[in-house]
C-alpha cells in the first residue's frame, strides 16, 4: 500500500534541478551541429518510430484493466503535477524503466519492476520518469536514444555528430540526477530510494530481507575515494562516456548529498522517511 504524500501543487522543476543537469544542457545547446542532429530527428519522424514501436509491442495500462499499476502513476503525477502521459508495460525482469516521446510522452515499466519492488520503491522509479518529463528532457533523451543511428544515415554523419553525441550522453547522464530528486520527491521516503538503488545495482532477489544500508553507502564514499588517484579518475571518465545512466552508486550518493544539504526539505518541509540504518550524514562531491 502506497503511504500517504504530500501533494506538491504548483511544483516547478527548476525547484529541484541538479545544477550539473542545467551546466550539461547549456554546453549542449552551444554544441556545433546540434541544429543539423535536430532537423534531422524532426524531419524523419525517429519520436513517430519509437513509439508505435513500443505501443505496438506492449500492454497499455489503463484504470480499467490492470487498476493497481496505473494507480502509481496517476497518483504520481498528482504528486509532481504532471499532466498524466500513457504508461505501457513491458516484459523484462531487471528493475528498469523508461520514457519515450517529447510531444507525447510515454513512460514504460519492466515487469519485473513490478514483480521486484514495493509501492514506494516503484513510485521512486515512476516519479523518476515523470522527472524526465517535468524537466522537459525528452527531445534530447530521444536524440541521445536515436544518435548512433543518425551517425549512419547523414552522409559524414561520424564527423558532424560526434561532438554531439558526447555531449548528449553527457547531459543525459547528468538529467538523471535530477530525475532521481523528483523521484524522491514523489516516494517521499529515502530508504525506498536506496532500496531501489540497491536493487538495481543487483542484489539477489533472495537477499532482499537482509538489506546493509551502510555498506551501500560506504562502497559509494569509498568510490570516490578512487578520484584521488588520477588515472582511475580518467578510467572513470572513458568507461562511462558512451552510457546514457550514470553509475548507481554514483546516484545514491548524489541523492543523500541533496537531502544532507537541506534542499529536500526546503521544499518538503517535514521529517523524511527514514530508517536508522541509513547513514545520516553524507558529504560527497562528484
Amino acid at each position: 500500500m502506497v503511504h500517504k504524500k504530500k501533494i506538491l501543487k504548483g511544483l516547478n522543476h527548476a525547484q529541484y534541478e541538479h545544477p550539473f543537469d542545467q551546466k550539461a544542457l547549456n554546453a549542449l545547446e552551444n554544441t556545433p551541429g546540434l541544429k543539423v542532429v535536430g532537423n534531422f530527428f524532426t524531419k524523419h519522424t525517429i519520436e513517430r518510430f519509437y513509439t508505435v514501436m513500443c505501443t505496438g509491442s506492449n500492454i497499455k495500462v489503463t484504470r480499467e484493466n490492470y487498476p493497481k499499476v496505473h494507480e502509481y502513476l496517476k497518483y504520481a503525477c498528482q504528486i509532481l503535477d504532471v499532466v498524466e502521459p500513457d504508461l505501457y508495460v513491458q516484459w523484462g525482469y531487471d528493475i528498469n524503466a523508461c520514457t519515450i516521446g517529447s510531444d507525447h510522452p510515454i513512460i514504460i515499466l519492466n515487469s519485473g519492476l513490478i514483480d521486484l519492488c514495493d509501492d514506494d520503491e516503484i513510485m521512486f522509479i515512476v516519479g523518476h520518469e515523470l522527472g524526465h518529463v517535468k524537466s522537459n528532457h525528452m527531445l534530447y533523451h530521444m536524440m541521445a536514444q536515436a544518435i548512433n543511428g543518425i551517425i549512419d544515415a547523414i552522409p559524414g554523419g561520424s564527423i558532424v555528430a560526434a561532438p554531439v553525441q558526447y555531449a548528449l550522453f553527457y547531459w543525459s547522464r547528468m538529467s538523471e540526477f535530477t530525475a532521481d530528486r523528483a523521484g524522491l520527491l514523489c516516494c517521499q521516503d529515502r530508504d525506498a530510494a536506496i532500496r531501489a538503488f540497491m536493487k538495481m545495482g543487483g542484489l539477489p532477489i533472495k537477499e532482499y530481507g537482509n538489506m546493509h544500508y551502510q555498506t551501500f553507502i560506504q562502497q559509494a564514499t569509498q568510490f570516490k575515494q578512487l578520484d584521488y588517484d588520477g588515472l582511475n579518475k580518467i578510467v572513470k571518465l572513458i568507461s562511462i562516456a558512451e552510457q546514457s545512466h550514470p553509475w548507481t552508486v554514483m546516484r545514491a550518493a548524489e541523492l543523500l548529498n541533496w537531502i544532507n544539504s537541506g534542499n529536500y526539505s526546503s521544499i518538503i518541509p517535514q521529517k523524511l522517511n527514514t530508517s536508522k540504518s541509513v547513514v545520516d550524514k553524507l558529504s560527497l562531491n562528484w
